[in-house]
C-alpha cells in the first residue's frame, strides 16, 4: 500500500562539491514545483561558469521522488560519471555534474540509511588538453622566504585560474606548487599557458631575480580516465607532467600530438627540441618548444 505523502516533495538540497571555487553557497534549496540550474538570469541556480548554457538542467519532483532532465544542446551533464541522455530519478548521495568543472551533491530530507544511494556510474574517458605546471626551484624560494613564498604560489595560482578558466579550461588539481589544468582544445590549453605565463613574467619584472616565481610548463593532448569519485588518470596526464619537467624556467614544452593538431596556426610558433623516451613509457615522444615573447624568458631549456 503505497503512504499519502508519498505524493509530495519530500525536499532537499544541492551542496557544491569540492573544490568549489565556482560557488560561495553552502548549498542550494531545492525548489517545491521545479528547479533550474544554469547561466541565464531567470535560473533558480545560476552558475556563472563557460560551460554552463543558459538552461543547463532541470529538477522536479514527481510523484515524490526528484527527475533530473538534462536541457543543454551543446555540453553535458553526469550523474555519478555518467552522461545523462533520457531523465532519470535521484537519490541522496548521487552526484550532479553540469558541464565541465561544476559538481553538485544531492541531499535529500527524510532519507535515511534504508535508502540506499543509486549506484555508482562506470568509469569514463574524456578527451583532454592536458596541462601540467610546477615553481622551478620551489624548495629553494621555500628556504629563503616560506611566508612570502606562500603569498606568491597564491597570487600566481589566481592569475593561471583566472587564464584557464577565460579560455573555458579548469583547475584539476593543485599540489604544492604544481598545478595540472585540463581544456577543451589543445588550441585553448596552449594559448592560456601563453598568457599567464607572460602575465607572471611581467610580475617577476619587479622582484629581484632570486625571488622570481618561473613556472615550467608542459601540453599533453589524449584520454584522461574519470572515476565515478573524480580522480583522474591516464598517460596523457603523466606525459605532461614528465614533458614539463624538461621545460626551462618561463618555458613551456608541448609533444607532438598538440603540435601536430595546431600545425596549421600561424599565430603559434613550434620549435623541434628532440624525440625522447620518456621513464616508464614504451614509446618515445617528440617534444616542440613554444617560441613567445615574454619579457622573462629564459634561453634554459632544461632545470631541476
Amino acid at each position: 500500500m503505497t503512504n499519502a505523502t508519498d505524493d509530495f516533495p519530500r525536499g532537499g538540497i544541492l551542496i557544491p562539491v569540492e573544490p568549489k571555487r565556482w560557488s560561495d553557497r553552502g548549498h542550494y534549496l531545492l525548489r517545491r514545483g521545479r528547479t533550474t540550474i544554469g547561466r541565464g538570469s531567470d535560473c533558480d541556480i545560476r552558475i556563472g561558469h563557460p560551460t554552463v548554457s543558459r538552461v543547463h538542467a532541470e529538477l522536479s519532483w514527481t510523484g515524490g521522488a526528484l527527475l533530473l532532465k538534462h536541457m543543454s544542446p551543446v555540453n553535458p551533464t553526469f550523474v555519478n560519471g555518467a552522461p545523462v541522455a533520457e531523465p532519470r530519478y535521484l537519490r541522496t548521495g548521487d552526484i550532479i555534474e553540469i558541464a565541465d568543472g561544476v559538481a553538485l551533491r544531492v541531499e535529500l530530507f527524510g532519507s535515511g540509511d534504508d535508502s540506499p544511494t543509486e549506484p555508482r556510474g562506470r568509469d569514463v574517458r574524456r578527451m583532454y588538453a592536458v596541462t601540467y605546471a610546477d615553481v622551478f626551484g620551489y624548495a629553494r624560494l621555500v628556504e629563503q622566504d616560506d611566508i612570502e613564498t606562500a603569498r606568491r604560489l597564491e597570487a600566481c595560482f589566481k592569475i593561471i585560474r583566472d587564464r584557464t578558466e577565460g579560455a573555458d579550461g579548469r583547475v584539476a588539481q593543485t599540489s604544492g606548487d604544481g598545478i595540472l589544468l585540463l581544456f577543451n582544445s589543445a588550441g585553448s590549453a596552449v594559448q592560456s599557458a601563453i598568457a599567464w605565463q607572460s602575465d607572471i613574467s611581467r610580475r617577476n619584472e619587479t622582484l629581484p631575480a632570486s625571488a622570481r616565481m618561473e613556472f615550467r610548463v608542459g601540453i599533453n593532448s589524449g584520454d584522461v580516465l574519470v572515476t565515478p569519485g573524480g580522480t583522474m588518470l591516464g598517460d596523457a596526464i603523466n606525459i605532461a607532467a614528465r614533458v614539463q619537467s624538461m621545460a626551462s624556467p618561463g618555458g613551456i614544452l608541448v609533444t607532438g600530438v598538440v603540435r601536430d593538431q595546431l600545425q596549421g596556426r600561424a599565430d603559434l610558433n613550434f620549435e623541434y627540441i628532440r624525440t625522447n623516451e620518456l621513464k616508464n613509457l614504451s614509446r618515445e615522444v617528440r617534444i616542440y618548444r613554444v617560441n613567445f615573447e615574454a619579457p622573462n624568458e629564459s634561453a634554459r631549456e632544461t632545470g631541476s
